[in-house]
């Protein structure tokens, strides 16, 4: 099948495409013969627009490890931009004009810093060092607020009004690659040369023999591997004294509502609270 009849076939069947986490899920892997889809991709109706949520959508280096992104979507493409043709154009510059566009990461430029004065207000600076994109946002975290964050036109007008001529790198970037089932997991196996993103068609990622990984084109008809998510439950019983009424609704709500803020805050995540009240013991009746 291709990629998303896969997808929705291990869906349908299983849990879904198969997520790797570990060295030690290559080795439990059956032997494939020829190419075999598993579930990472790098789709780009998630991507290529989109200030959005997904893992790999576009987000600001001030914050983008916070799981927050873009609080107004605002966004200033030069014409046929973002390309991303080539598998490490994952990085955003900006030109005197104020349009964006997307080169490899590892490329030397000036760069735009801000720094926050008031919540809602930035001042800009053009730094005139040649650095990739990540030495320019370890240099703005140290001497000011990041690299330069644009959420309006009026801020993408000030940053424009720095570059003097100049283009330079701005905060916007994206990390490539993402599972279907929206693990978080950063473990690779490319094989030699890969991936190649070749002729930016290749969105896809695909097992070959000793199960090295290769980027392929999404259409292509290919065995692929499924994996099902085994569920364990765990029961917790608690006792609790209390003065409250435990028979009346209202107060079992509010009771099972301060538990669930109290486990959250624990990093629970996955977990139902239900009340089960105990049978009432009927009472004694002497006969005379």
């Amino acid at each position: 099948m291709n990629w998303t009849d896969a997808q929705q076939y291990c869906r349908e069947k299983y849990s879904d495409l198969a997520t790797l986490d570990s060295i030690d899920d290559v080795r439990r892997l059956p032997d494939v013969i020829g190419l075999t889809w598993i579930g990472l991709r790098d789709d780009p109706q998630s991507w290529k627009y989109s200030m959005g949520n997904d893992t790999n959508s576009w987000r600001w280096s001030a914050t983008g490890g916070t799981g927050r992104t873009s609080r107004t979507g605002y966004q200033n493409w030069k014409a046929s931009q973002p390309s991303g043709s080539t598998e490490s154009q994952l990085c955003i510059w900006m030109s005197s004009g104020g349009t964006w566009s997307d080169a490899g990461c590892e490329t030397a430029l000036y760069f735009l810093c801000y720094t926050q004065t008031t919540q809602t207000d930035k001042t800009y600076v053009l730094i005139y060092m040649v650095k990739k994109w990540s030495d320019a946002r370890d240099y703005c975290r140290e001497h000011h607020t990041d690299l330069a964050m644009i959420e309006n036109d009026e801020e993408n007008k000030a940053v424009a009004a720095q570059l003097g001529g100049y283009y330079g790198w701005i905060g916007l970037y994206r990390v490539r690659w993402t599972w279907s089932d929206k693990s978080q997991s950063s473990f690779r196996f490319w094989g030699p040369g890969a991936p190649q993103y070749f002729h930016s068609q290749e969105d896809c990622v695909a097992m070959r023999s000793l199960h090295k990984w290769d980027d392929a084109n999404c259409k292509s008809e290919y065995h692929f591997m499924c994996h099902q998510v085994l569920k364990l439950k765990t029961k917790l019983r608690l006792k609790f004294k209390t003065s409250a009424d435990i028979t009346d609704p209202a107060s079992n709500a509010q009771i099972l509502q301060q538990l669930s803020v109290a486990l959250t805050r624990q990093g629970w995540t996955d977990f139902k609270l239900k009340w089960n009240a105990p049978p009432r013991k009927q009472e004694k009746r002497t006969e005379f």
